[in-house]
């Protein structure tokens, strides 16, 4: 099964990744801007989205 992988630069400068099998859990992750700067979501090896806090 292919998932959702979303990379994010928290807002303390420190980069977390974290895999999903839904794309809303992937978007709901990536666009946390309490906590995250920038994100981005990738599946099969190609971007979908990248956000900017």
């Amino acid at each position: 099964m292919n998932f959702y992988i979303v990379v994010v630069k928290n807002k303390c400068g420190t980069t977390e990744q974290k895999e999903f099998e839904k794309y809303r859990e992937a978007l709901c992750f990536a666009t946390n801007y309490d906590v995250v700067a920038q994100s981005k979501i990738v599946k099969d090896k190609c971007v979908v989205n990248e956000f900017k806090g």
